[in-house]
């Protein structure tokens, strides 16, 4: 299916690998349905784009990728709304904001993460209120050392990396 899109121009997404979101994004819940875009050149970060709004692209990352430590209970009421099964259906992104002034002030939302069921394509942001996490968690460094780890392994085998 093809998706406008304000930053990438029209695109051809896969219908069954959108994501689906009940009640939308907060803030955002006349968008539900979403596709996650990956582009070599923007790797780690990956972009949600909203198939209903083209001016709507969230850059997001690889919650686990910035903050391995990461941990979080997600309730029975959630796991029963997004089907999960098991840890195996669970993909965790957090939004990222990148300001225009100053690109090594980026951060990451770690109190609201993007819980996706990778097999059924059902999605739910969720709020952790430990107390634990920031909600501009910095990550700047983080992605410069996941860019080089990336180019160190270029070329390498699978068995080597």
């Amino acid at each position: 299916m093809e998706i406008d899109t304000l930053r990438f121009g029209p695109l051809q997404v896969d219908e069954k690998k959108l994501l689906r979101f009940k009640s939308g994004l907060p803030g955002l819940e006349d968008c539900a349905e979403f596709a996650i875009l990956q582009f070599e050149e923007s790797n780690p970060l990956h972009w949600l784009q909203s198939t209903q709004r083209p001016e709507v692209c969230l850059p997001i990352i690889n919650a686990f990728a910035i903050c391995p430590g990461y941990a979080f209970d997600i309730s029975d009421e959630d796991v029963e709304e997004l089907a999960l099964n098991g840890p195996e259906d669970v993909y965790v992104v957090s939004v990222v904001l990148i300001p225009e002034r100053d690109i090594e002030q980026m951060t990451a939302n770690l109190v609201a993460p993007i819980i996706i069921n990778h097999r059924s394509g059902s999605a739910k942001q969720i709020i952790i209120n430990s107390g634990e996490y920031n909600v501009r968690f910095p990550v700047f460094q983080t992605i410069c050392n996941l860019i080089k780890e990336d180019e160190a392994d270029a070329g390498a085998l699978p068995q080597d990396k």
